[in-house]
């Protein structure tokens, strides 16, 4: 139920809250005082149509209508907030894939390297190469949960878009290291790591802070499509390059670094000028005061926790440990992130250009394909997911496990036909595109009721992933195993296999949740109708 309309310079009092507002977030039914003064700011409401029965009745059944609400969901929505989420969209999504595009081109662009030149440049004959990853991992776990307690006290966007600007700094210094000084490049990638830390988990919380139930899916499967565009771009990038620059004194693979610093540079300019923040923390210049009202009243009608400027205390992480969220989580992105690598290391290129002995041009493009694919695949599933209501997450990240159960295991074989070898490839580099949105979009839609604990889930499940990523790939990933990479794809079948049964155990405490909050309600239904 909507809220009356109400001037936007008056205060509401508390009578005039809805027993669903989460105004009232005790178990006492008193007031969070801090809720009530980001809501004393006043209301909008958005809930009721500027349409007549009628006019909604032709205007549901118009193709152009169906059309225009597949592509955008804010199509059916009330004016001010469509007027408020194509603001939101635009800016937001924007800066935020544009950021994420560019973090992930920095990664990538390692393994681009290192099939192109870096490996003997730097004369990388042993496990230097799963060195500069773990290192960068390293970087990446110290990083991440102060990052995040940063983020609850300083503008997203400064800290953001400053993190961009320092790390296209470092990425420019990795072309200054020369053959002999690898140590150099092992320092320069691990505080590269330190940066990149807070970013993705700060993008998933905003995102969480921001959108609703039936609009996360897609707008978390954007920031993993920028991430497949790098994938794309990387390789062709450094194809052009090696064309371009092969008879320079620079060797073609640090022209890469020098790109990615042309590109990441303004990107962190935009990121601190446009990006909105949370809704009670926006100042954002395209935000006005009505936009700042519908932006509160969504979080309202969602039941989310408006307040997301609390300060982490040690007596309230305590209570993030008293619910499963924080255990099973992280356990499942653990297994979705370390068996993604089973196509993030230069495997499939490793397979083109040393099993098949394929040229540059070749190795150095068909990855690009397979992440092309990837995007249509994930784009199609987000989709679907929001279309259906934002709640089948469970559909698609069993979907992700079951094919890297069966492609890792084939490949572990090896000895299968050519053709084969193809097929599992793909089979294994699709998913790992889908995999991420639906995991952290669950996370976000379960946990919307309160902000802190939702922040710390993300991060913590983000965390635990890298923690393991930093020593195993030297274990299992060992560089003298390319092409077949027999230990690697076994250690994938498995751990994927863990993963699908996490999953069902996610997806089983969920649902037993729900009933339980089903039944209090209508158990409170019954109080009151006695009563």
């Amino acid at each position: 139920m909507g809220l009356s309309s109400v001037c936007e310079n008056d205060t509401t009092s508390t009578e005039s809250i809805p027993s669903t507002s989460p105004l009232v977030d005790r178990k006492d039914g008193s007031i969070n005082i801090e809720q009530h003064e980001v809501l004393s700011r006043g209301f909008i409401d958005i809930s009721t149509s500027t349409m007549t029965p009628e006019q909604l009745s032709i205007r549901n059944k118009s193709k152009w209508f169906k059309i225009k609400r597949f592509f955008w969901d804010g199509a059916d929505k009330h004016p001010k907030e469509q007027k408020y989420l194509f603001k939101l969209d635009f800016f937001l999504l924007t800066s935020s894939c544009l950021g994420y595009f560019i973090k992930n081109l920095n990664q990538s662009n390692v393994t681009t390297a290192y099939v192109n030149g870096m490996d003997e440049y730097y004369n990388m004959n042993h496990n230097q190469y799963n060195y500069l990853i773990t290192l960068f991992t390293v970087g990446y776990i110290i990083g991440q949960i102060p990052s995040n307690l940063i983020l609850h006290r300083i503008s997203a966007r400064y800290y953001l878009g400053g993190l961009q600007i320092v790390w296209s700094v470092l990425t420019l210094l990795m072309i200054t290291v020369p053959p002999s000084n690898i140590r150099g490049l092992y320092a320069l990638r691990f505080f590269l790591g330190l940066l990149e830390s807070g970013y993705f988990p700060a993008l998933e919380y905003l995102l969480g802070s921001n959108y609703g139930t039936t609009e996360l899916s897609k707008r978390s499967s954007y920031f993993a499509i920028s991430s497949g565009i790098a994938g794309i771009l990387s390789p062709l990038l450094q194809e052009a390059i090696i064309r371009r620059f092969k008879h320079s004194s620079l060797p073609p693979f640090k022209w890469m670094f020098v790109f990615d610093t042309i590109i990441s540079f303004p990107i962190g300019i935009y990121t601190m000028l446009v990006d909105p923040n949370t809704p009670s923390t926006t100042d954002a210049f395209y935000f006005t005061d009505e936009d700042k009202l519908v932006g509160l009243e969504r979080r309202r009608l969602l039941g989310a926790e408006l307040n997301t400027k609390s300060p982490f205390t040690r007596k309230k992480i305590k209570t993030f440990f008293n619910t499963w969220h924080i255990y099973l989580f992280p356990l499942v992105f653990l297994a979705y992130n370390n068996t993604a690598t089973a196509i993030n290391q230069p495997t499939f290129q490793g397979f083109i250009k040393i099993y098949l002995k394929k040229p540059s041009s070749v190795y150095n493009t068909w990855p690009s394909i397979l992440s092309a694919l990837s995007i249509v695949v994930t784009l199609v599933f987000a989709y679907v997911n929001d279309i259906l209501g934002g709640r089948k997450n469970v559909w698609f990240v069993s979907a992700y496990f079951i094919c890297l159960i069966i492609g890792c295991a084939l490949l572990a074989k090896w000895t299968i036909p050519i053709g084969l070898h193809w097929f599992c490839y793909f089979l294994i580099g699709i998913p790992t595109m889908w995999g991420q949105p639906f995991i952290f979009s669950w996370v976000n839609r379960l946990l919307f009721a309160d902000d802190m604990k939702r922040n710390f889930v993300v991060v913590v499940t983000n965390t635990l992933a890298y923690v393991t990523g930093a020593w195993v790939p030297i274990l299992v990933w060992n560089t003298k195993d390319k092409p077949e990479y027999f230990i690697g794809f076994t250690y994938t079948a498995t751990l994927a296999a863990v993963g699908l049964i996490l999953t069902g155990g996610v997806y089983w405490l969920s649902e037993r949740d729900e009933r339980r909050q089903s039944s209090k309600k209508e158990e409170s239904s019954s109080i009151e109708t006695i009563l």
